[in-house]
């Protein structure tokens, strides 16, 4: 089987909730505005900043999480989430909610966070942009787009070099 598409990016069978999630943890970071100046950006979620995330947003949609929640789900100790919490965890993490339950949507979001990856290692802003871009159901070809003119743009007003110039930090993208 070959989908054609990040030639050499092999994704690993996730056929769990449990590896669907984790899978979530490993890959998608705090934003720059989640992180306080003393924390290291890159760094990957808790379980307790997920629960806050859902938490925090319970008035609006009625869902409340614990961490040990989180924490049990992430091992596969607890199987079968309600609904609710599958679409909160879902939120929290940006993607769409279809990722843990549907093969196609959830290789979608793989690949998605795969080019995220790449665009993180490019500069963080454009990680960023991607995301909202994605999150608003742009195509990957209109996102793109907006991308490059975004980058002319930047390039114009630096009254310089049209490319990224990289991460500043030189090693903000370790894993976990």
């Amino acid at each position: 089987m070959h989908d054609g598409q990040h030639g050499d990016h092999r994704l690993p069978p996730l056929d769990t909730l449990a590896a669907r999630l984790e899978y979530l943890f490993e890959k998608i970071r705090p934003t720059p505005e989640e992180l306080g100046e003393a924390e290291e950006p890159g760094r990957c979620y808790t379980n307790r900043e997920i629960a806050d995330k859902i938490n925090t947003v319970a008035a609006e949609t009625g869902v409340t999480i614990s961490a040990a929640y989180v924490g049990e789900l992430r091992r596969g100790v607890a199987r079968d989430p309600r609904m609710s919490h599958i679409l909160a965890l879902a939120r929290a993490f940006g993607v769409h909610s279809g990722y843990f339950v549907d093969d196609a949507a959830a290789r979608r979001v793989e690949e998605q966070i795969a080019l995220l990856t790449e665009l993180r290692r490019m500069d963080v802003r454009q990680v960023a942009l991607r995301q909202v871009l994605t999150d608003a159901g742009l195509s990957p070809t209109d996102t793109q787009l907006v991308e490059q003119m975004v980058a002319r743009l930047r390039a114009v007003a630096d009254q310089g070099d049209p490319g990224p110039t990289g991460p500043a930090d030189g090693g903000r993208d370790q894993w976990c």
